[in-house]
């Protein structure tokens, strides 16, 4: 694939990843987003195509642990291979940082994020039942370096 860059956010994309985030999730606003890049923690990612933001993820470091709390591609370049390329970033930006593990929590009906996550060897260790409502549980999920 050519013609795609992953960066660190910039405060011009907010609303790129906003409009994404909206598309999948929608439990966020824009002051939290921008809230983020004054965050040493808790840093975005954005994945660029020809000039726009077509996919992020949301990660936080604190060594020797990170947390993948978000990833997503926007609905029209979903198929892609786009999610995989954000999934190697994260693996990447977590070996630079040396993390030992890295953990991810996803609702288990997500089954195509579960089978995404499992390719690049995330392992469930546990289950929140009805976290997302009634009958919907989140899958707690992990991955060694």
């Amino acid at each position: 694939m050519e013609g795609f860059k992953i960066r660190k956010m910039e405060e011009a994309d907010v609303c790129e990843v906003l409009e994404i985030e909206n598309e999948h999730i929608g439990k966020t606003n824009k002051q939290t987003i921008l809230d983020t890049l004054a965050n040493d923690v808790l840093s975005y990612y954005v994945l660029e195509k020809d000039n726009h933001v077509i996919g992020f993820y949301e990660l936080s470091i604190i060594s020797p642990e990170a947390e993948l709390f978000d990833i997503a591609v926007s609905k029209n370049f979903q198929g892609k291979g786009f999610g995989k390329i954000l999934m190697q970033s994260v693996i990447e930006t977590c070996k630079q940082s040396a993390i030992n593990t890295i953990f991810l929590e996803v609702n288990s009906i997500n089954k195509k994020a579960i089978c995404l996550y499992e390719q690049f060897g995330f392992k469930p260790y546990a289950e929140r039942k009805n976290y997302y409502g009634e009958n919907l549980n989140a899958i707690l999920m992990k991955k060694q370096m």
